[in-house]
């Protein structure tokens, strides 16, 4: 089968299609919805694995149920030349899910899940005792319209523009 310049040929696009509705699959399950041979599967989601493509599997754990009620995205202003070593010792905080370098304003986006308020306010509190954070914009987030974790498979040919609609 063809590769594209992700690497991928349609059966590695097949695999992951599979593994992104139930990661718990079996290889055989999946070989046996994709006509390969198990053996295929399994050689090729350890060749995924190794160069990086699936990176691991997890649940996907709903953070209400397990008290975490509050959700916020934190834009950060950070001393010129220490953008990496906050974002670092940020991303070592459990609650801080997702940190960007950003354009704009702000030089990081952090995003955390909180258990109240008094958490967030300790949390806020704690970064901004850091000497090279000059300031913080906290942003609640209200509702989700969509939070999705499973990254889109593109097809073969196109982009991932394509994929997203």
């Amino acid at each position: 089968m063809k590769r594209t310049s992700t690497g991928l040929d349609d059966l590695d696009r097949g695999i992951l299609e599979e593994l992104n509705v139930d990661a718990r699959r079996s290889h055989r399950a999946i070989a046996h919805r994709l006509d390969v041979a198990p053996t295929t599967v399994i050689r090729r989601v350890e060749r995924m694995e190794r160069d990086g493509t699936i990176r691991g599997y997890v649940p996907l754990l709903d953070d209400e149920r397990l008290g975490y009620d509050l959700l916020a995205m934190l834009g950060i202003r950070i001393s010129k030349g220490r953008l990496r070593e906050v974002e670092e010792r940020l991303a070592r905080d459990p609650r801080a899910f997702a940190i960007y370098d950003v354009t704009g304003e702000f030089d990081a986006l952090l995003l955390g899940r909180f258990r109240d308020r008094r958490d967030l306010d300790r949390f806020v509190k704690h970064v901004l005792q850091d000497p090279h954070v000059e300031r913080t914009n906290t942003q609640l987030i209200l509702n989700r319209v969509k939070d999705e974790a499973r990254v889109p498979v593109p097809r073969r040919g196109t982009g991932a523009r394509a994929a997203n609609g």
